[in-house]
């Protein structure tokens, strides 16, 4: 089943030629393809919408930022914890652990944020 055919006033036929520098076009190139949308889709939504498209987040990252919102909880709970006057047994082996943690994670997101799929 294909898609459902337009009526005239909804096809587009009008066109409109833009000369760009070379910088120009990577920069709206580079938006495309953070929105996951061709340029000209980029464009149009830009013109009439007064606003880009939503950024499309990679699996990765959003796995990723789940991952340290888990780790800001803990930290949460432990400072209150310091701050009630509480020192759990163990804390510093569980700070260092999500020290580690953080570290590798902050890593691997300057690591995607220089790859090419991004």
């Amino acid at each position: 089943m294909g898609r459902p055919e337009l009526s005239k006033e909804e096809k587009r036929s009008e066109r409109i030629t833009l000369k760009l520098t070379k910088e120009e076009k990577k920069k709206i190139d580079k938006a495309a393809s953070i929105c996951g949308l061709p340029p000209v889709v980029l464009v149009r939504e830009k013109l009439f919408k007064g606003r880009f498209p939503e950024a499309k987040i990679p699996k990765v990252d959003m796995d990723t930022y789940v991952e340290l919102k888990k780790i800001g909880v803990n930290i949460n709970q432990q400072t209150r914890q310091l701050n009630a006057g509480k020192l759990p047994i163990g804390l510093l082996s569980l700070l260092n652990k999500l020290k580690a943690q953080e570290e590798k994670i902050i890593k691997g997101l300057f690591y995607d944020s220089q790859s090419e799929n991004r």
